[in-house]
């Protein structure tokens, strides 16, 4: 709420719980009511300009600007602190998403940095890339044959 008037003091303003009181000094009246006290309810369709005028003086006047909040909604302790602790848990989940997503070994071809020690030097003939040796079963000297074969 703004209050202003033209000569400091002349009209007194009292605040009431959902109004404000205007009261015109001795011997004025409002122009619109011809009262000597207005009640002003707190509505943004009050705001404006209101005068006292007395018979044979200049009037003063008080302009009176309501700013209300008719779609507010009032926050209490309870509110904010569920706004507080829902905002923590989403941003926990959010990372968590974040990390398993990340931490997710990917399966296929790992890109080579194309060094020249990199390369496999071609193998001779007959001979395999392979690291394993293979299973023969027809000798029972070889070396994987460790068990008992009953034929």
């Amino acid at each position: 709420m703004l209050l202003w008037t033209q000569t400091e003091n002349l009209i007194k303003v009292d605040e009431l719980h959902d109004a404000i009181k205007l009261i015109c000094p001795n011997n004025y009246n409002f122009t619109s009511s011809k009262t000597d006290t207005l009640t002003l309810k707190y509505k943004d369709s009050n705001s404006g300009e209101y005068q006292c005028e007395k018979e044979a003086e200049a009037s003063i006047s008080i302009y009176v600007k309501f700013r209300t909040c008719d779609n507010c909604i009032e926050m209490d302790t309870a509110s904010i602190a569920g706004m507080a602790i829902g905002d923590v848990v989403a941003t926990f989940v959010v990372g968590v998403a974040v990390y398993l997503f990340a931490s997710v070994i990917r399966s296929g071809p790992v890109p080579s940095s194309h060094k020249k020690s990199d390369r496999q030097l071609p193998s001779p003939r007959g001979a395999s890339n392979d690291p394993y040796q293979a299973l023969r079963f027809n000798s029972p000297k070889d070396e994987y044959d460790k068990l008992n074969r009953k034929r």
